[in-house]
């Protein structure tokens, strides 16, 4: 389909294979690596696909707008969770088709691999192939953020956690990590504990919904999936199909704080803290006395003042486990609060 001087959208012709988008970087060259493993798994399941592969940050961008108006609407994404990011992003920036028409699969071989937790999908390349065979769709919200740059107004989309303040800073670190050969959870945990001695605190504004916090913020995720920083529950009430955003946000701590709730992180707990709040809204604004870190899905976005809106139910995906999806789904932490009665609901001991 291509969008008409109206806005509608008119047929073009439609491809039946898939459209296979390999990151031969992720996982530290992983993808690389395995390339040839993965391509005969596929073929010995049969599955026909066109391979493209991503050469350098934002490559996916260009490749997938691109195949899409070629008249791909199924893509398997081969990579990690910032490969699928920049897959999103070309979904949602190209104009040949709407972004709900498209169909999104994965094959984890990325370092943390993050979002494929919340949706069930297992590691094993024969698990998650026979995953895509399986073809159980949901369709998944997206998060819109949109920043200024230089005064230049930049868009950019996420489908699993972003983060402000402290987290941006730790996925900056690890990111760096990562670039020098280093994978595995001691990258996530090397860089917590490392940019604590270097992040400065400041006093943030931010909005959610109609409600305004101002304080002094360490850090705040929003999250449509659950997990981050490779399995870190940071967001343990967000559930990816409500239509909404789960919001974690945590004020001054100190290092004895973080190392006291260093595992209550892996189960979602450390939101009982006395220092912890979560929130569920549709919109966010967050904006500091100085300009404040920003990162999506593990991409760093650099430091800026944040608008960010939620597109329900937008993109459909392929999931395994249906185990956090689904808006009845509320047994993720235990004794969570009701989620259901309110837009807006306040966690804090």
């Amino acid at each position: 389909m291509v969008k008409s001087d109206s806005g509608a959208y008119k047929s073009t012709g439609i491809k039946e294979e898939w459209l296979l988008l390999l990151n031969p970087h992720a996982g530290c060259s992983k993808g690389l690596e395995d390339k040839e493993l993965i391509l005969s798994k596929l073929r010995e399941k049969k599955i026909k696909f066109k391979l493209v592969t991503s050469d350098y940050p934002r490559h996916s961008f260009t490749l997938v707008k691109q195949y899409i108006e070629e008249g791909f609407r199924k893509i398997i994404v081969a990579g990690g969770d910032g490969t699928l990011n920049e897959v999103v992003n070309g979904i949602f920036l190209q104009e040949a088709t709407d972004p709900e028409n498209i169909k999104l699969g994965m094959i984890p071989i990325g370092t943390g691999n993050d979002w494929i937790k919340t949706f069930g999908i297992p590691l094993g390349y024969d698990e998650s192939i026979q995953t895509i065979i399986e073809n159980k769709v949901v369709k998944q919200d997206i998060g819109k953020i949109t920043y200024s740059d230089n005064n230049e107004e930049n868009t950019r989309f996420f489908a699993n956690i972003a983060g402000f303040g402290f987290d941006a800073m730790v996925a900056e670190r690890a990111n760096a990590l990562k670039a020098k050969g280093k994978k595995g959870l001691i990258v996530y945990l090397q860089s917590l504990l490392g940019s604590f001695f270097s992040y400065k605190i400041c006093r943030a504004k931010i909005q959610i919904d109609k409600q305004e916090i101002e304080d002094y913020i360490f850090t705040s995720s929003i999250g449509i999936g659950k997990f981050n920083g490779g399995g870190m529950m940071q967001t343990p009430y967000a559930i990816p199909n409500n239509g909404r955003f789960q919001i974690t946000v945590i004020k001054k701590i100190g290092l004895f704080g973080i190392i006291r709730n260093l595992a209550r992180l892996y189960k979602g707990t450390f939101v009982k803290d006395h220092r912890v709040s979560t929130y569920t809204c549709k919109e966010v604004y967050i904006s500091g006395v100085h300009t404040i870190p920003g990162e999506v899905d593990g991409e760093s976005l650099g430091n800026h003042s944040f608008h960010i809106v939620m597109i329900p139910e937008k993109l459909q995906v392929i999931y395994g486990d249906d185990k956090y999806l689904f808006k009845d789904n509320l047994e993720t932490v235990q004794d969570e609060p009701s989620l259901k009665e309110s837009v807006l609901t306040v966690v804090s001991e």
